[in-house]
């Protein structure tokens, strides 16, 4: 069988590996010097260090620039004055054009390597970060104090500084940016050894590229009101090669996650107006309507709490919430994934569309005030497409999962066709492989990724050719949905993909089958009889 290549093409980083190994190889290393640090807590002194380290590589090559532009007559900059060269190196305008900033020296990570096995060295540390925040009022609460109180020994610390001291961070990789990958890959990690709750931070990624590229985000703004660590930003940014076209908003409850998104945006230069609040009960962006909501909220949220998540905070005259009948819909006490949707629905702009991951519990819940506002979304028009994921592509909870899309565009404009009385369903769970080196976790491959992103772009956009793929996609009228009590899975809708007819009677078939099992079955009597006497031999010499 040929090796699976996941549609991804490797970066070749100069006769020392690709990318991904040499990524594996700095958190195998990381890990191993975790010590007595609890796994939960190992992220907070290495994210951080990571973080230094960028810094100072922006810094280090701007300077480096400056300098030669300075020295260069056939450069704007250059001049033979040292003091006029001096200003232009410190002037910090010249920074921020590329995206760096002024590293005070206490903060460079030469001075942190010089001093990485000083007796002081953690509080050095603390007072870098420090010092950072105070200078930029941009980088405040991203970076506490840590390394004083820790547990951290000064030994393993000293062994992290020198990990992320190594080239390949200096070296020019087709382009990749190391530090980001670095980043976002450890984050990824850190989720996958933390259990269940690293998915409140983090989304795999070939889930987080599929949902960017079924909503297609060209310009405007993206809000994600459960951002975790940015992951949905930061891949719709990259859709749109980094043009600057799309604004990002965002809303976290944990401290951490936040200031873990905020540092993944500032390391991969992107503005978000990012607030620290809970989504459900302190709506920190009251008046945003936006032009795609991209989201992967806590599933199934409330149900193991003694009161649940919280509805009975949330007023009836809730402008979020959807009417029936002239009433706003009721609220699950244990489950808050309709609370969710509500809440994505009221931030969405006319023309908008929202995806996110949703458990699948919630196309089929007969719980009386699931059901009602899951009617309520599809009777309002809004269901737009659901798409049923394959399993174990989350490596650390095994709930399966579902896309869910709401559109405000389905009564047709320019761009998009009118589709207000039909729903596509996509069942991808055929769909996707297991990662390169795990027995667990699986991906979508770049092709899988596309295909699916195609199907639903043909359904919705007036220039689309849709046609119906049995057992994959199919697209259902209301009327179908309504005949099916409202359940949206899209099994009851695809049907089963037909198998191709090779002609052989089925009589024929049958006779194979006979002979094949009674061949299995004599082999195995002859294996078992060795067996036997084998044993019988092993008896006898005791």
């Amino acid at each position: 069988m040929p090796k699976r290549t996941n549609g991804k093409q490797k970066a070749n980083t100069n006769g020392n590996g690709t990318i991904s190994e040499l990524l594996k190889e700095l958190w195998n290393s990381a890990v191993a010097l975790r010590g007595a640090v609890e796994p939960s807590d190992y992220k907070r002194y290495v994210l951080p260090l990571i973080f230094l380290r960028f810094l100072s590589l922006r810094y280090e090559k701007r300077r480096a620039e400056l300098e030669e532009y300075t020295r260069d007559p056939q450069n704007d900059l250059f001049t033979e004055d040292e003091a006029t060269r001096a200003d232009i190196l410190e002037d910090e305008d010249e920074y921020k054009k590329v995206g760096a900033l002024i590293v005070p020296e206490p903060a460079r990570w030469e001075t942190i390597v010089k001093n990485a096995r000083a007796d002081d060295v953690m509080i050095r540390l603390d007072s870098a970060l420090e010092l950072l925040e105070t200078k930029y009022p941009k980088l405040k609460g991203m970076l506490p104090k840590v390394y004083a109180g820790s547990n951290l020994s000064r030994e393993n610390l000293a062994q992290l500084i020198n990990l992320f001291s190594k080239d390949i961070f200096k070296r020019e990789h087709g382009g990749i940016d190391v530090i980001g990958r670095v980043y976002e890959y450890f984050i990824g990690e850190f989720a996958s050894s933390e259990g269940k709750r690293g998915g409140e931070y983090f989304t795999p990624q070939s889930i987080v590229k599929l949902l960017v590229a079924m909503l297609e985000p060209t310009g405007g703004k993206v809000f994600d009101p459960c951002c975790g660590s940015g992951g949905m930003f930061v891949q719709s940014d990259k859709f749109t090669k980094h043009s600057g076209k799309l604004s990002f908003y965002g809303q976290e409850s944990k401290d951490f996650t936040y200031r873990l998104c905020r540092l993944n945006l500032f390391i991969h230069g992107i503005d978000g107006d990012i607030k620290l609040g809970n989504s459900y009960f302190n709506d920190l962006h009251p008046t945003l309507t936006a032009d795609y909501i991209i989201a992967n909220p806590p599933f199934n949220d409330g149900s193991k709490g003694e009161h649940g998540w919280g509805s009975h905070l949330v007023k009836k005259d809730d402008q979020r919430l959807l009417k029936q009948n002239g009433d706003s819909v009721g609220l699950a006490a244990k489950n808050a994934n309709f609370m969710w949707m509500m809440h994505f629905l009221y931030h969405l702009k006319e023309g908008g569309t929202a995806g996110y991951v949703m458990a699948n519990g919630a196309m089929s819940t007969s719980t009386k005030e699931e059901r009602a506002a899951r009617i309520a979304l599809i009777e309002g028009g809004f269901v737009d497409c659901i798409v049923q994921l394959p399993e174990k592509l989350f490596a650390n909870t095994g709930i399966p999962c579902s896309l869910w899309f709401l559109s405000k565009n389905r009564e047709g404009n320019a761009e998009f066709r009118q589709r207000e009385d039909e729903i596509l369903f996509i069942d991808s769970r055929r769909r996707g492989a297991l990662m390169e080196g795990s027995r667990k976790q699986k991906e979508f491959t770049d092709e899988e990724i596309a295909e699916i992103a195609a199907i639903y772009q043909n359904f919705r956009k007036a220039s689309g050719s849709y046609e119906n793929i049995k057992g994959f996609c199919a697209v259902a009228n209301l009327e179908s949905v309504r005949v099916n009590d409202y359940v949206l899975t899209p099994g009851r809708y695809v049907g089963t993909e037909d198998i191709e007819d090779d002609g052989v009677p089925i009589e024929e078939k049958f006779q194979k089958l006979a002979q094949h099992l009674e061949d299995q079955f004599n082999e195995s009597g002859k294996l078992e009889k060795a067996i036997r006497e084998n044993l019988a031999m092993l008896k006898a010499a005791m």
